[in-house]
């Protein structure tokens, strides 16, 4: 653990997170001195800043309040104000602190070699203007990125940064109901979905289904019971809500994450029991049109949305047999079906449509490589942190949650995606808390058997 001089200091840190209830990387023993105490003041002021900048980001990525309030927040950007704040206060922070950054460790250099391929592919892509899109959208994710694992840097600000998260999805969630209720321009006149970036069922399924596992989980720790039934009200509208927006690739990201959600629980018999009964009340409840559109999976080669898939595909063989290295450049997949779609392929543009192959399409397969391994790293890390039956639930929570996601984007493709990033810091956040905590643990029971005589 960085900061550490001596074991004297690692057992004050550990005797001060026990008492406190949190535990914090990269912390240091305060200094003495007047001057030293004035910057440990500054940067925990800077510190609590970065936080409630965390907390508004989250609320602002799923409730939007620009769009009930025009007037106060439309011009503000809120998005991109909040994320500039909070990095900004993570910057001074690490001015005053001396701590530094952390960003991940050495997994998340593939994130970072990944995303350094976005500005490289100036150098071979076939539309600038795209291109130039992708970098600015790419440093915009990685501020992101490190801003809220710095942030979110003890189990309690980790853990209240997915309850207002979860809490926040009731906006898009009860919106899409009431959407489907009142058969308001419904998208293809039976399925649902909200607004701004959550306009398209696909994707509104999607950033339901990431945040619905931590709703669920935290339900059961958190202790107000007006919170507790908030929670499993918000986790209730994102299953409605999903099943509304009638999104296959939805249904089955929504079984992954509650089968993950319930089945690795601390109470299994209990987590039968629910999925048992959401099972039974999907059955009775769903519309006959979920049904029906679910059903076509089967018979995939007759549905019109595959057959654009299948153009998109086509094309993208086409790309990888050329360009297999380099791909067409960051953000230019739209700009190449004039110059690398197939007579078969039709001439309508259309993105990829599966995250990974829009990587390998746009970037070439050296970053659908490194993509990959840093989406099995923080996979199978995040299931080995969530092993824990107490201390692991955020992390099995976070798991379901993005196993589930990607299982979205295997047929739909956003890989420079605010909530995928934000899902990425979040999860390496409660890797480091997890491994800091096991560490702490052993030292404490090694300390514990030297002091028996």
């Amino acid at each position: 653990m960085e900061g550490e001089r001596d074991g004297r200091g690692e057992a004050v840190l550990f005797a001060r997170g026990q008492l406190a209830g949190e535990l914090r990387p990269g912390s240091f023993v305060p200094p003495a001195d007047a001057r030293g105490a004035g910057l440990v003041q500054a940067a925990d002021r800077w510190g609590r800043l970065a936080y409630v900048a965390a907390l508004a980001f989250v609320a602002n990525l799923y409730a939007s309040p620009a769009f009930f309030w025009p007037e106060l927040f439309e011009k503000a950007r809120l998005g991109l104000s909040t994320s500039a704040i909070c990095a900004l206060a993570v910057l001074m922070r690490r001015v005053t602190s001396g701590e530094r950054l952390r960003l991940g460790g050495p997994p998340a250099g593939f994130l970072f070699a990944y995303a350094a391929v976005v500005p490289l592919s100036f150098a071979w892509t076939i539309s600038a203007p795209r291109t130039t899109e992708a970098v600015a959208d790419m440093a915009k994710l990685l501020v992101l990125y490190v801003a809220l694992l710095n942030a979110l840097d003890t189990p309690g600000r980790l853990r209240t940064f997915l309850v207002v998260g979860a809490l926040a999805t009731l906006a898009p969630s009860t919106g899409a109901v009431h959407r489907w209720i009142a058969d308001d321009n419904l998208v293809e006149g039976y399925r649902t979905a909200w607004r701004g970036n959550y306009a398209d069922p696909n994707r509104l399924a999607m950033g339901l289904v990431l945040l619905l596992p931590p709703a669920l989980a935290l339900a059961g720790e958190v202790k107000p019971r007006l919170l507790k039934g908030a929670l499993l009200f918000a986790a209730l509208a994102n299953v409605t809500a999903v099943v509304l927006t009638h999104s296959r690739s939805g249904a089955v990201a929504l079984a992954v994450a509650l089968g993950l959600t319930l089945l690795r629980g601390r109470r299994k018999g209990r987590g039968l029991a629910v999925a048992a009964v959401a099972v039974i009340g999907l059955i009775a409840l769903a519309p006959d049109t979920f049904w029906t559109r679910s059903s076509t999976i089967a018979h995939y080669e007759e549905d019109p949305s595959f057959s654009g898939r299948e153009r998109a595909y086509q094309m993208l063989q086409v790309i990888a047999s050329e360009r297999p290295f380099t791909g067409v450049g960051a953000g230019a997949f739209i700009d190449a079906w004039e110059r690398f779609a197939p007579l078969s392929a039709g001439g309508l543009h259309l993105i990829a449509h599966n995250i990974f192959m829009e990587i390998l399409g746009e970037l070439g397969v050296i970053a659908l490589g490194l993509f990959g391994i840093f989406c099995a790293w923080l996979s199978v890390r995040l299931w080995r942190a969530g092993r824990d039956p107490v201390a692991g639930v955020e992390a099995r929570a976070l798991c379901a949650g993005l196993l589930g996601y990607l299982v979205c984007e295997l047929v739909n493709g956003y890989s420079r995606s605010f909530n995928l990033y934000a899902a990425f810091a979040v999860a390496v956040a409660a890797i480091g808390q997890a491994r800091l905590r096991a560490r702490l643990s052993a030292a404490e029971e090694e300390g514990a058997r030297a002091a028996r005589p």
